[in-house]
């Protein structure tokens, strides 16, 4: 049995800078949440979605390639993980 070749999609100037900058600010904000001692879960669901909301809102904004949309690219991406710790530290605060 022959297996498929698998292939990764095509992705625009975009989506590389943003995953760019969800990888990046994932694993900081993922060392962050460890050094706090917070929620896991509570922090990749809010990480999830801040994404999927900014999906629907900033994503049709989000064409082209030049400077200033692939900065925002990258910001906003960066920016999804640290909404998440965010998000997970206020409930923990308010639990405690």
């Amino acid at each position: 049995m022959k297996l498929p070749k698998l292939r990764f999609p095509k992705l625009t100037p975009v989506a590389k800078g943003q995953l760019w900058g969800m990888l990046v600010g994932f694993a900081l904000a993922l060392l962050a949440c460890e050094w706090l001692q917070l929620s896991y879960a509570i922090f990749i669901i809010f990480m999830l979605v801040a994404w999927v909301a900014s999906e629907r809102y900033l994503a049709p904004r989000l064409i082209g390639a030049d400077a200033r949309t692939l900065a925002l690219a990258i910001a906003s991406g960066f920016a999804f993980p640290w909404l998440g710790l965010a998000a997970a530290w206020g409930l923990q605060a308010l639990r405690a």
